[in-house]
């Protein structure tokens, strides 16, 4: 135990400190020593989960090249091509003379760095044990199309993102599948966002990515026969969507596969090299090369969006700033000292020269969106730098345009994320109240949110105060930086600061409201905060159909319904890894998200932004014990999932029987006396009148007495069969089992621990309960119940196979066989039936030569639109 520990611990040091060639060497101690204890081996597979969890993708890819034995493919290319791989052979020697133990090693810790394992993990788990509720969208739907919000593009477009917010990395995408008709609304950039949303919904499918936009996706070279295609200066909203979410289901989780990355990376590239025509394929294709470049630091890639830059197309320049950013993210490049990965080193002059430009390129351009797309990139390019970004920073905060100083707030909030420092706390809690642009000051106190995300309880004591300014922004801002802070927490108190806000004033401040407390019941069962959760939905659902609601209020509720429910409730917004790093990508896609406030496209970023909670064992072949369990001393009713909604069923209207009133029957009674008189009836007729009169009174007064005494006899009966008798309620267990794989919540993990008593046990039971878990068999000479990770296919499912080909013979043939059936006969036609089908033929013949009636004839039958009543044409 304190073997692993020290091991843990000493990583953890190496990658705080940027050494990945340290941390190879210790993996490779581990998977491939030549003492091997038991278990090393399983402590050096869960070291690299560990890693891939922190999101820092350069890092990762620096560890698996550290690895030894990756070049033994690249050596037998080299040496099938041209014979030169005896020469490499010599540095190579201690691969080489590894065993095949090792070897299996180095390669299970090759698949889980940068082999995409991880992501088929959660994707398998998202698939399988999604509990999205398929109501909700279609009540969504039915309240969208109704008279008042029918023709809103704005609410179409966010119950689009909505719909792929829930589904997050599912694939469920049946609803659109199913509602093509209400998809098909979307026009210019909606239809651009709404093809962007497939990629938030197969977030991490790679394997099927091309199959699936296959249909969007603009025509490549090569099917142009090698010559890059013609492009269009107007139009392509599907394409550039396409391209978009390209990006979004490569780049979305870490631990994605670097070849099939690299793969889309290439062919994203080429489309932005000859899509300048277009700004809005331009736009996609910058968006999705900087979500699968994330990180990388390529040189190339820099200069490429460069160039798409300095064409001064406003909506294209700001997607190529932000792809900028998301390609030296972390990097610090242009400040004193940079942290660039070691395969971009020898060229951080030149990356520093380019961010140099870009900043001038700011103060130069006339563009908005140009300045606001360089601003981001410049903060995330900040992120981690802390102390180092100070120089950057206070340039940007002294300019004159309050959209660099808006960068200036996120570059804060980038530099000195989850380190709760005091002196960026100071800075932006100033510029929240002294600002005179609005955009700045609503940045400052979001920022607030990104540095105390470790400390998230002291973020709604710092705003309190901020919720009552007299600035709408401000108050939006608090109320977003609140739900940030606090999102999955289920805070009582939290919710109680922002219940007043859902009742603002300002419509916009009332959206804030609605997606704070939104973030902060994310994977809360009803019973939390005294079930005010079942309240809250209830809310979102009627402010969605309240016609005299604003649209930036109903935005505000549609949106909230996608993050209550993310992934299929599966997933959480949580800015921290397991091993308390703070997650690169999520940090990233969360800054990048809230733009949507300028640019709805943005809303798809909040796909970087979740985290699987998914927890599952796995043993050294990656298979998952189905007997392994966890114990979780709570209630299971804590933790459970919301219930669904129901269907509200219409009742059978029952006919009621009419019932004779005694007022009736003295009418009927006097109409027949006066028929009576009037026919010149004798009295003795009249005498049998009254005597009817009295019968009839009788008769409904027996009536009523014999229902009056059903009644009583009912009711004694019931007296005497339904006897209060009150169901004992069994108490609900204290706690419960938790079976493999399962959605582990981070509040219900302070909450579970491990059995080490049972078969299969962690190799870290120190460790918190969460994420993958490499576990240990105590009995290996045992039979094992195991389940394999299977991603989801596209293919359909039970389709029955195709027959063997084989040769019908007719009996008694040569090659007879039986068990075969033999074709059908065609039955002979009768020569009456013939007959008959001839004469019938022959009627409708001389039917139609005969002469048809006019127009003028029967003008009284036209019916119609088109007919003028009383209007004759002259034949």
């Amino acid at each position: 135990a304190d073997h692993s520990a020290s091991a843990v611990a000493l990583c953890v040091a190496h990658q705080l400190l940027n050494r990945p060639q340290e941390v190879g060497k210790l993996l490779t101690r581990l998977l491939g020593g030549e003492e091997k204890k038991e278990g090393e081996v399983l402590l050096g597979l869960q070291l690299c989960f560990d890693m891939v969890d922190s999101g820092d993708e350069a890092f990762v890819g620096a560890v698996a090249d550290a690895l030894p034995g990756k070049k033994d493919k690249a050596k037998a290319e080299s040496a099938a091509d041209g014979g030169e791989g005896e020469e490499e052979t010599k540095p190579e020697a201690e691969a080489d003379a590894t065993s095949d133990e090792a070897r299996e090693a180095y390669a299970a810790a090759r698949r889980i760095l940068t082999g995409g394992f991880v992501t088929e993990l959660s994707l398998s788990f998202l698939h399988k044990n999604s509990d999205s509720d398929p109501l909700i969208m279609d009540q969504l739907r039915k309240a969208l199309d109704e008279r008042g919000n029918a023709r809103n593009s704005v609410l179409h477009n966010c119950g689009v993102g909505t719909h792929a917010v829930l589904n997050a990395g599912t694939t469920n995408d049946a609803f659109l599948r199913d509602h093509l008709d209400w998809m098909k609304k979307a026009s210019n950039w909606a239809k651009f966002s709404a093809t962007a949303s497939l990629g938030v919904i197969h977030a991490g499918h790679t394997t099927e990515a091309m199959t699936l936009l296959e249909p969007y996706l603009p025509p490549s070279a090569e099917a142009e026969g090698g010559a890059p295609p013609a492009v269009n200066t107007a139009g392509g909203y599907a394409e550039g969507g396409s391209l978009y979410a390209l990006g979004l289901i490569h780049g979305s989780r870490p631990g994605s596969s670097a070849t099939k990355r690299a793969e889309a990376a290439t062919f994203l590239r080429t489309h932005l090299r000859n899509s300048h025509a277009n700004e809005v394929i331009s736009h996609g294709a910058a968006l999705g090369v900087g979500l699968t470049t994330f990180g990388s630091a390529d040189l190339e890639v820099v200069n490429e969006l460069k160039e798409l830059l300095y064409t001064d197309s406003a909506v294209a320049g700001e997607a190529a700033g932000m792809a900028i950013g998301m390609v030296l993210v972390g990097s610090g490049a242009g400040n004193a000292r940079s942290a660039l990965p070691a395969a971009a080193a020898a060229d951080a002059e030149e990356i520093a020269e380019a961010v140099t430009e870009l900043r001038n390129y700011a103060r130069e351009t006339q563009h908005e969106k140009i300045i606001r797309g360089i601003s981001m990139g410049i903060a995330l390019i900040q992120y981690g730098q802390e102390e180092n970004a100070d120089v950057v920073i206070e340039e940007m905060r002294s300019d004159r345009d309050p959209i660099l100083r808006y960068g200036a707030m996120y570059s804060l909030a980038m530099a000195y994320c989850g380190t709760g420092s005091n002196k960026a706390i100071r800075i932006l809690l100033h510029t929240a109240v002294s600002d005179v642009s609005d955009d700045v000051r609503m940045a400052a106190v979001i920022a607030l949110a990104f540095v105390l995300f470790k400390t998230p309880e002291r973020v709604p004591q710092l705003v309190k105060l901020l919720l009552e300014s007299f600035n709408p922004h401000v108050r939006y801002a608090s109320c977003m930086a609140v739900g940030i802070a606090m999102a999955g927490t289920g805070d009582a108190e939290s919710v109680a600061l922002l219940e007043p806000m859902l009742e603002d004033m300002t419509d916009f401040v009332r959206q804030g409201a609605l997606l704070g407390t939104a973030m902060i019941y994310m994977q809360q069962s009803d019973s939390c905060n005294r079930r005010k959760v079942k309240s809250f939905r209830e809310k979102l659902a009627s402010t969605t159909s309240d016609k005299h609601q604003s649209t930036l209020t109903k935005m505000g509720a549609i949106l909230a319904t996608g993050i209550i429910d993310a992934g299929g409730r599966n997933c959480a917004l949580d800015l921290g890894s397991r091993n308390g790093f703070i997650k690169m990508s999520s940090a990233a896609g969360l800054a990048l998200w809230l733009q949507h406030w300028h640019w709805y496209p943005m809303m798809h970023m909040f796909s970087l932004a979740l985290t699987p909670t998914f927890t599952i064992g796995l043993n050294g072949d990656f298979k998952y014990p189905k007997n392994f369990e966890i114990q979780c001393n709570s209630k299971p009713s804590v933790f459970a999932y919301p219930k669904r909604l129901e269907e509200k069923k219409e009742k059978e209207k029952k006919r009621v029987e009419t019932v004779t009133l005694s007022t009736t029957a003295k009418n009927k009674a006097r109409i027949a006396r006066k028929k009576a008189k009037e026919a010149g009836e004798d009295g003795a007729e009249a005498m049998d009148v009254d005597e009817k009169k009295e019968e009839i009174k009788a008769e409904t007064a027996e009536e009523e007495k014999k229902e009056d005494g059903d009644k009583m006899d009912v009711d004694g009966e019931d007296g005497e069969k339904k006897k209060p008798q009150r169901k004992k309620r069994e108490p609900e267990p204290t706690s419960f089992r938790i079976s493999n794989p399962s959605r582990i919540t981070k509040a219900q993990a302070e909450l579970c621990a491990f059995d080490l008593n049972q078969r299969y046990r962690p190799v870290l039971p120190e460790e918190r309960v969460s994420g993958v878990i490499m576990l240990t068999d105590s009995t290996p000479g045992e039979d094992e119940n195991l389940g394999a990770v299977k991603p989801p296919s596209m293919e359909v499912e039970g389709e029955a196979d195709p027959p063997e080909p084989f040769e019908w013979a007719p009996p008694g043939h040569d090659d007879y066989r039986e068990g075969l059936p033999p074709p059908p006969i065609p039955e002979p036609e009768d020569e009456e039936k013939k007959d008959e089908d001839k004469d019938s033929e022959d009627k409708e013949d001389e039917e139609d030569f005969k002469p048809k009636k006019r127009e003028e004839d029967h003008e009284e039958d036209l019916e119609g639109p088109g007919y003028v009543g009383g209007a004759k044409e002259s034949s």
